[in-house]
C-alpha cells in the first residue's frame, strides 16, 4: 500500500545583479507574490517628497529623541540629508525599525497629471538601504485575512515622467502595513478615503500632500511575532485657489476586524473618522502642531468643540474640505 504525504515546497534562488537591477529571494509555488530586493544603487538620485510642492512649505514632522533612536537609518543619503528619511518617486518614508513599520509616509499628488496606471502581478520589494530585519516581509501575510496594505496609495505618486517606477516604488515593504482584507478593500474604509481624496484632487485639478501611518501602541495584538496596528491615520494638505493652505486629519479603525482574527477585545468600531490634529498627536505620537493654524473644522456646524472625532458617512458627504 502506498502512502502519499504532501508538504509545502519553497524555492530559494540567489542570482547576480540583472539588467533589471533585481535579485530574486523567495518564490512560493501557490502564487504568492515574489519577495524581491534591489541593490542600493537603484535608489541613487532619488529626491522623494518635496515639502514645497504645494507652494507653502509642509515640512516633515520632527521625531522625538526616542523616535529617532528607533528609526531605521541608511548610509545612502545625499550630503545634508536626513539618514532616517528614505526617498522614493514623489514620496518619502521614515521607518520604525523596532516595529518594522513606517512611522509615516508622505506623498506629493498632482491630480492634473495623475494616470490610471495598470496594476500587473504584485511584486513586493525589500529596501536594501536598511536592514532586512527592520522590515516586515512576505511571511506575515501567508494564509490569513491580512492584506499588504499600501500606506502611500499605489496611484498617488503615479504622475510625471516615470510612471512605471513610481508605481513599482509603492510596492516596497517599507510602504506596507498589515491590514485586514475587509479594511484594505472596503469602499467605506481604507480604499474609500484614498479614492475620495484622489478623485477630488482630479476633479478640481488640485495638488495635494498626504501623510499616512499606522497607530502603534505597545499593547497591539501579537501575531507571528509582529504587533498588528489597530488603526491608521492620514493628514491631508492642499491649497485653495486663493493660495490658502488647508489641512485635515483622519483616523481609520480596523480594531473589530482584527478582533475577528485574534482573541482580544475590540475598543473602537471599524470605520473612518475625521479627527483633530491634536488627537492625532495623542494617538499617533507625531507632532503636527505646526499645521494646526491651517486645520479645517471638524464639522460644518461649528460643533467641533463638543467632539473629538466625527464619524464620516459612507459617501463622505459630511467631510469638510
Amino acid at each position: 500500500m502506498q502512502h502519499r504525504l504532501s508538504v509545502p515546497l519553497y524555492i530559494t534562488v540567489e542570482v547576480g545583479e540583472s539588467t533589471a537591477a533585481e535579485s530574486a529571494q523567495v518564490e512560493y509555488l501557490d502564487g504568492t507574490p515574489l519577495e524581491i530586493s534591489r541593490p542600493s544603487s537603484y535608489y541613487e538620485g532619488y529626491t522623494g517628497y518635496d515639502p514645497e510642492f504645494l507652494g507653502p512649505e509642509l515640512p516633515l514632522p520632527e521625531l522625538s529623541d526616542e523616535q529617532r533612536r528607533n528609526a531605521a537609518t541608511t548610509s545612502n543619503v545625499p550630503p545634508g540629508g536626513d539618514p532616517t528619511v528614505l526617498p522614493y518617486t514623489h514620496f518619502s518614508i521614515v521607518v520604525n525599525r523596532r516595529r518594522q513599520l513606517a512611522y509615516y509616509t508622505v506623498v506629493n499628488i498632482d491630480g492634473s497629471r495623475s494616470v490610471d496606471f495598470q496594476r500587473l502581478a504584485d511584486r513586493w520589494y525589500l529596501d536594501s538601504r536598511i536592514a532586512e530585519s527592520e522590515q516586515i516581509g512576505e511571511s506575515l501575510y501567508r494564509r490569513n485575512a491580512l492584506d499588504r496594505g499600501h500606506l502611500v496609495r499605489r496611484l498617488d505618486p503615479v504622475w510625471g515622467d516615470d510612471l512605471a517606477r513610481a508605481n513599482d516604488d509603492t510596492f516596497h515593504f517599507t510602504n506596507c502595513a498589515p491590514q485586514h482584507e475587509k479594511f484594505n478593500q472596503g469602499k467605506e474604509l481604507w480604499q474609500g478615503l484614498e479614492n475620495f481624496i484622489l478623485e477630488n484632487a482630479d476633479l478640481t485639478d488640485k495638488k495635494m500632500t498626504v501623510f499616512t501611518g499606522p497607530v502603534m501602541a505597545d499593547d497591539d495584538p501579537l501575531y507571528k511575532g509582529v504587533r498588528l496596528p489597530l488603526a491608521f491615520w492620514k493628514v491631508v494638505g492642499y491649497c485653495k485657489p486663493a493660495g490658502a493652505l488647508r489641512v485635515s486629519g483622519y483616523l481609520l479603525e480596523q480594531t473589530q476586524l482584527i478582533e475577528d482574527m485574534l482573541p482580544f477585545e475590540a475598543v473602537f468600531d471599524a470605520g473612518t473618522y475625521r479627527v483633530s490634529l491634536e488627537q492625532l498627536r495623542e494617538r499617533a505620537g507625531l507632532d503636527f502642531q505646526y499645521l494646526e493654524p491651517h486645520e479645517t473644522p471638524l464639522t460644518s456646524d461649528g460643533l467641533e468643540a463638543r467632539v473629538d472625532r466625527v464619524p464620516l458617512k459612507d459617501d463622505y458627504s459630511n467631510l469638510v474640505l
